[in-house]
C-alpha cells in the first residue's frame, strides 16, 4: 500500500494517513496527469479535513464516502478511530462510441 501523512496537522496532533491499496495504484497512475493530481490533491484535503474535525467523527467504525472527482466515481473509507482515509474504489466513466 502507498501511505503518507497530512502535512497540514499541528505535531501534537496524529495526522490522517491517506492510503492507496496496490490493487488501485495501478488505478490512479493509470489516469491522465491532471485527473490523477485532482485525485490526490481531493484525498489529501479531506484528510486534512477529517483532522480538523476529528472531535466531531463517529468513532464507532469506518464509513464510506462516496463522491466524483476528477471525472471518476471515488469511494473512499473514513476511519477516525485509526485516523486513516482509505481509497477503496475508483471508477473512470467509459467514453461513449
Amino acid at each position: 500500500m502507498t501511505s503518507a501523512a497530512s502535512s497540514c496537522a499541528p505535531s501534537s496532533s496524529q495526522a490522517f494517513t491517506v492510503l492507496i491499496p496496490r490493487g488501485l495504484q495501478a488505478a490512479v497512475e493509470g489516469l491522465p496527469t491532471e485527473n490523477r493530481q485532482e485525485l490526490l490533491a481531493e484525498l489529501f484535503r479531506l484528510a486534512a479535513l477529517a483532522r480538523q474535525e476529528q472531535g466531531q467523527l463517529p468513532l464507532e467504525g469506518p464509513y464510506m464516502l462516496r463522491l466524483d472527482v476528477a471525472s471518476c466515481q471515488v469511494s473512499v473509507e473514513l476511519d477516525a478511530s485509526r485516523s486513516r482515509l482509505t481509497l477503496v474504489g475508483l471508477i473512470r466513466p467509459q467514453p461513449l462510441e
